[in-house]
């Protein structure tokens, strides 16, 4: 079933670059912090769209799980995703929550929609298999001053 609505709110997690960029962790697609995320040509059989979870415990259940964490750092930690040698910085694994619009596709645990924004970057974690959860810290504020957005908690009002 597709449906219009103004916003809706969903959850997921990003690779952070070495450069201080969201991308999607299995598409490799780049969140620009200017413009919204488009998911493309959609259409109920297709795998296009901007993607997110329902809830903030799917994400969770995910980043729990040490076997895909360390499978997710292996993967970004390695050719061709290295940074050139000038560029070296954290490689992170961000969580937060994005709105999404346009005609959205919804699915037994998320949603697929037309576009999407980062709205809210929570925490990150760290380390060789992104084990070491951090909500505070420079290098996350100016994760989150790029991409226009507020900690979860900072939302609270919303």
């Amino acid at each position: 079933m597709s449906f219009m609505v103004g916003e809706l709110v969903g959850y997921r997690y990003w690779v952070v670059s070495w450069q201080g960029n969201l991308f999607g962790p299995h598409s490799w697609r780049h969140w620009h912090p200017e413009e919204p995320m488009s998911g493309g040509n959609m259409d109920h059989s297709g795998h296009a769209g901007v993607y997110a979870l329902k809830t903030r415990d799917l994400v969770e259940r995910f980043i729990a799980n040490v076997l895909a964490r360390r499978e997710l750092a292996n993967t970004w930690r390695s050719p061709p995703l290295l940074p050139p040698t000038d560029q070296q910085g954290p490689v992170a694994l961000a969580i937060g929550s994005v709105s999404l619009w346009g005609t959205i596709w919804e699915h037994e645990s998320g949603f697929r929609a037309q576009f999407g924004r980062v709205r809210t970057i929570d925490e990150w974690l760290v380390g060789e298999e992104f084990e070491q959860r951090q909500t505070e810290g420079v290098l996350l504020e100016r994760l989150r001053n790029k991409y226009a957005c507020a900690s979860r908690q900072d939302m609270s009002f919303c």
